[in-house]
């Protein structure tokens, strides 16, 4: 995919964590806050302002629903710093599990990001394990 393939790292993190939102079918209020929340916390994100971040994101979803979140992730992925991985991967992880529910759909999506990111089993599974704990109650 051409647009996806020439992305920014900031643009790359964030269409992860988008693509990670959207995996089960929608976007909820909670996963689109934990976006925004984890982006703004960033210094990666620290020289991109409110406007370029609202255009960022209006590439990412114009990627999303044109192509679909699995060629908006393969593209992410391979325009992403190989050192940005794990944080990615934690990032969309606690994405999927904010509203502490897990479907197929989602566990489907972490475990391809996981492939795509190539981040090993056993860091991707105490993330994981971290993240359902830090979402609990």
């Amino acid at each position: 995919m051409e647009s996806a393939k020439k992305l920014s790292p900031p643009e790359a993190f964030a269409g992860i964590l988008i693509a990670a939102s959207a995996c089960d079918g929608h976007i909820s209020d909670e996963e689109a806050a934990n976006l925004s929340t984890a982006v703004g916390r960033m210094r990666l994100f620290q020289k991109v302002n409110d406007k370029q971040f609202g255009q960022v994101i209006d590439k990412l979803m114009g990627i999303l629903k044109k192509k679909g979140p699995d060629v908006l992730l393969e593209g992410c992925c391979q325009s992403l710093p190989k050192e940005l991985s794990v944080s990615a991967f934690a990032n969309a992880c606690n994405i999927v599990l904010a509203d502490g529910v897990v479907d197929s759909d989602e566990k489907e999506f972490i475990e391809k990001l996981r492939s795509e990111l190539e981040v090993e089993p056993a860091t991707a599974k105490a993330i994981a394990q971290v993240m359902v704990i830090k979402n609990k109650g």
